[in-house]
């Protein structure tokens, strides 16, 4: 048995995602406020516009595999469960990213059977 789940994440929490990673791999954030999120599907990237107060905007480029990473990450950091096996990647789905896991093998059937004990009445 195959089994794939998806998480979809707002344009606020994917911009989010990106800029905590960033921060913890200690990679340089330039000073300024996020105007735009870009995405682009094919192949998956996503470009981070930041706008400085002089109104100069400069753009932060990601690939597929940083934003994997950052969702994963962000959900890390939230205790929002995830497999640790299976393969993780990122689509854009109805103009939104979205966390992909894809499990190749689950394993099927029912799960072990508790038995309960019977607890005999007395009669009298």
């Amino acid at each position: 048995m195959k089994e794939m789940r998806t998480l979809g994440f707002t344009e606020r929490e994917s911009i989010q995602a990106i800029i905590d990673l960033m921060r913890k791999q200690r990679l340089p954030i330039p000073v300024g406020q996020v105007v735009a999120l870009e995405l682009v599907e094919e192949p998956v990237s996503a470009t981070l516009i930041i706008e400085d107060n002089d109104g100069k905007r400069t753009p932060i480029q990601r690939s597929a595999a940083e934003l994997a990473a950052s969702l994963v990450n962000f959900c890390i950091e939230r205790k929002v469960r995830l497999p640790s096996t299976g393969d993780k990647f990122v689509e854009v789905i109805a103009g939104s990213l979205n966390l992909v896991i894809f499990m190749a093998e689950v394993p099927g059937g029912r799960g072990k059977m508790v038995r309960r004990k019977s607890n005999p009445t007395v009669s009298l």
